[in-house]
């Protein structure tokens, strides 16, 4: 008969071995998560940038359609309530007629800042909300605060030709986005005085 050879123990990992791997892989884990977090993050603070440049943006672009082909525009504050009314009055672009109409953009600082259209047509007067806007305003922004906290404007006609548009848009733990644009209308303007078709 032959003699067998005894066999090693059978080779496996020992418990301290098993502790090392453990605490790699955790540590790995732990800075995948850590990344994936991070990443989360900055995703998150980027898309509530994109947001806020959007809001500025559509102001803006309402605020400019209206303004160029304005043949009046007029600003009225309320000092107290930090309220604006930008009004814009042209002659529209239907061939048929030659009925002006109003367009009227609104800022109020209520519920963290936000920014109304509305138009009307024919032209009528569209006067300062009082108790904020009602029924025909359509919202184009929220967040909206005056760049220029010392005189409160987000809207501002110096001359008969321009309007000035200075305001910032919240962007979440970003500060903002600001917006610091002039909208310049090619027709005779009056910024004293709106004084409605008759």
């Amino acid at each position: 008969m032959k003699n067998f050879p005894v066999k090693d123990k059978e080779k496996g990992l020992t418990l301290l071995e098993l502790l090392i791997a453990s605490g790699i892989s955790v540590l790995v884990i732990s800075i995948a998560s850590g990344l994936l977090i991070n990443g989360v993050r900055t995703q998150e603070s980027a898309q509530k940038v994109t947001d806020a440049a959007n809001t500025a943006q559509q102001i803006v672009r309402s605020i400019q359609s209206g303004v160029r082909n304005a043949s009046a525009i007029t600003v009225t504050s309320n000092a107290v309530a930090g309220t604006q009314l930008l009004l814009a009055r042209s002659v529209g672009l239907d061939p048929t007629t030659t009925a002006p109409s109003c367009q009227a953009w609104y800022y109020t600082p209520a519920s963290g800042g936000a920014v109304y259209t509305t138009k009307t047509f024919p032209a009528s007067l569209i006067t300062l909300p009082s108790g904020g806007p009602k029924g025909i305003w359509t919202q184009l922004g929220t967040g909206v605060t005056p760049a220029d906290p010392l005189t409160g404007k987000v809207f501002n006609a110096p001359s008969g030709s321009r309007v000035e548009l200075r305001f910032d848009v919240a962007a979440g733990k970003h500060p903002y986005v600001r917006i610091n644009t002039t909208t310049y209308t090619p027709q005779v303007t009056s910024v004293s005085l709106w004084e409605p078709p008759v």
